[in-house]
């Protein structure tokens, strides 16, 4: 520890000591008070307004999953037809804004005035939940990992034969794909001419690591907080699509981050200096500065009162509250408005316990819930902490370990000290229970497993888990994709050649190789065909491996693995490949192709246009794998080649 940090470490415990000697109980009310008002917007708009969007999208996703199901009778997921619908709808509609008009007609100035309105007020309405399930997308795949101990035990010797292929196939189909589209891209610009567009974001790190590491030295220089989240993942600006005729201009995005400092909803008071919440870094070097609550003006104040009333009545207002409010106090309302987001988390979990614990109730989803948000939350402060780990740290391995160290303690404790307790515990976590068959009244458990009434160890054995919950919203998240997919929709047309190809190669070496190879080397069959969905995001796998009769489990731990490896090790491989870090195109392609949802979420803080790629990239080599699997012919020959 330097001497910097000792004496900042001193500094910190010193102004601790004071408040915790001075501070009152009258301080801590008022203070939580106040902290629950000055952020009253945030809190509408993440408990109102996101999950009011959200429930209307399960809603619609919920009817395409019974049309496709019931009706066409296809194994098909919803929420992959929902992208592709809302992508039409998206693109099909700024087609009708852009619509040429070069003889002034009245008709067509309606039609793209009117089109426009529509897009503009779609998208107002569709953005607040599809930005937040962008932004969180990695907490939804979590619940594949924590149900892994549940899994049908599995030979040392077959376990170091998976990872073998695991390894060896990843590094070969990436290589595969890199190379192909470094060649293809020579080729056409070699005899068409054609120039492909590099991307740089023109970072001012000296190593070059990209936006996320780049926050991260800001964060470990100044104390900040690291994340990498961006404010808008969804890369939609709705003013774009407005015309110029005097509309108003769109208000800035209420940051759902529970790290940030929302500087825009802070109160115009003075305080003197204190300990306050360090800031947070955000992307191009800007800053979000702490909340120090003084020398700000915003609309927090001025929101309680009439557009009528006075600067004087107000600031008659911001002195009386400075002269009503001790340190101590001011103290408390920096804290809870900083971090309302850990608090209203923790306050539910610490309610959730006694239910769990209470023998006739022993209720799950919010203890698990609560659990697993926190758990989050305390993973992305690792780099923090200890920078060194961010290229092994990924958030969802660490906050795996969390979960499931808490889950194992607290079922000693209900089971009185029986270690078999937890696993019947943690088949509560993902019991089957999605949004799909929530009202199907049937009992679930352990991942869809049917079951008859346990109604002797939990009093609601038909309730969700907290895994078929994230699950759920990751359907959300799915859609979501369509939104930075739009925004580049012409980087994937003039890289059309570019982008099909290796696509299709994958999806012939992905499909037809792996089973052979697992089998003949002494893998098991369900394995050899679970293998196929190594590189499939999860949403795409799961019916894709349910059609083959493989084994899900690996798939889904594939499939996880895959995605963090491209987060962990994909920048090191391309550069070892010699790939320009500009090259949108193939960084894109290559890491939607090999390792899912997960590398796009992280291409979305780094790279959007990357991310649209990849986005396109798994989408597409999904989409192609399902419907191979959906013609028998192809499904049989699968199995025979894995000895079913």
């Amino acid at each position: 520890m330097s001497e910097r940090d000792e004496v900042e470490e001193h500094r910190t415990q010193s102004s601790f000591k004071t408040f915790i000697k001075n501070v009152t109980a009258v301080d801590i009310i008022k203070g939580i008070g106040y902290g629950i008002y000055y952020s009253r917007r945030h809190l509408f708009h993440s408990f109102v307004i996101i999950p009011f969007g959200m429930l209307v999208l399960l809603t619609v996703l919920y009817g395409l999953n019974q049309l496709v199901t019931n009706v066409f009778k296809i194994r098909f997921p919803g929420s992959v037809l929902g992208m592709l619908i809302n992508l039409v709808v998206l693109v099909m509609l700024n087609i009708l804004v852009e619509l040429p008009n070069k003889k002034k007609l009245p008709v067509l100035e309606n039609v793209s005035k009117w089109s426009s309105l529509i897009l503009t007020q779609y998208l107002r309405f569709t953005k607040p939940p599809m930005n937040f399930s962008l932004k969180w997308i990695n907490v939804f795949f979590i619940p594949s990992f924590i149900i892994l101990p549940l899994s049908n035990p599995i030979t040392f010797v077959e376990c170091m034969k998976i990872v073998a292929v695991f390894v060896i196939g990843f590094i070969l189909l990436l290589g595969i794909d890199v190379y192909l589209i470094l060649g293809l891209k020579w080729i056409l610009k070699t005899f068409t001419n054609k120039r492909f567009d590099d991307y740089s974001q023109h970072l001012k790190s000296s190593d070059d690591e990209g936006m996320e590491m780049q926050s991260l030295d800001r964060g470990e220089d100044r104390g900040g907080v690291f994340t990498s989240m961006r404010d808008d993942i969804t890369t939609i600006d709705l003013a774009s699509f407005k015309s110029a005729r005097g509309r108003q201009a769109e208000p800035s995005v209420i940051d759902e981050n529970p790290f940030s400092t929302r500087e825009s909803e802070s109160v115009s008071v003075n305080i003197p200096p204190l300990q306050e919440p360090e800031p947070i870094y955000t992307e191009g070097g800007s800053s979000s500065a702490p909340l120090t609550i003084s020398n700000v003006r915003t609309s927090s104040i001025s929101d309680s009162v009439s557009r009528n009333t006075s600067p004087i009545r107000e600031e008659q207002k911001q002195e009386n509250l400075e002269e009503n409010t001790s340190e101590c106090c001011k103290s408390v309302i920096i804290f809870a408005t900083n971090y309302i987001d850990w608090i209203l988390y923790f306050l539910l979990f610490i309610v959730s316990v006694p239910f769990y614990y209470i023998k006739s109730i022993h209720i799950f989803l919010p203890y698990h819930l609560g659990l697993t948000i926190l758990a989050y939350y305390s993973a992305l402060l690792v780099p923090l902490r200890w920078p060194k780990l961010r290229k092994i740290a990924h958030p969802i391995l660490v906050s795996t370990c969390i979960i499931l160290f808490v889950c194992f303690i607290g079922s000693l404790i209900y089971h009185s000290g029986d270690p078999a307790g937890f696993l019947q515990d943690l088949k509560y976590y993902k019991t089957g229970k999605t949004y799909v068959n929530l009202f199907s009244n049937k009992v679930l458990l352990n991942n869809g497993t049917e079951h008859s009434d346990q109604s002797d160890y939990t009093k609601f054995p038909k309730w969700p888990g907290c895994g078929d919950f994230l699950s759920s919203l990751m359907d959300i998240s799915i859609v979501s994709l369509s939104l930075p997919i739009f925004t580049h929709r012409r980087d994937f047309t003039r890289n059309f050649w570019v982008l099909m190809p290796p696509i299709l190669v994958s999806v012939a070496f992905t499909f037809f190789c792996y089973p052979v190879i697992c089998y003949n080397i002494g893998i098991s069959s369900s394995r050899s065909i679970g293998f196929v969905g190594r590189s499939v995001t999860l949403a795409l796998g799961t019916p894709l491996i349910n059609a083959l009769d493989g084994s899900v489990s690996l798939m889904a731990v594939c499939t996880i693995l895959s995605g963090i490896c491209g987060v962990l090790v994909g920048d090191t491989l391309f550069d070892f490949m010699r790939v320009p870090r500009s090259d949108f195109v193939t960084r894109g392609v290559s890491l939607g192709v090999n390792c899912g949802a997960i590398a796009t979420a992280h291409l979305l803080n780094v790279d959007p246009r990357a991310a649209s790629m990849s986005s396109l990239g798994f989408t597409i080599f999904g989409t192609i794998m399902i419907i191979m699997a959906s013609i028998g012919a192809v499904r049989d020959l699968i199995k025979s080649f894995a000895g079913l």
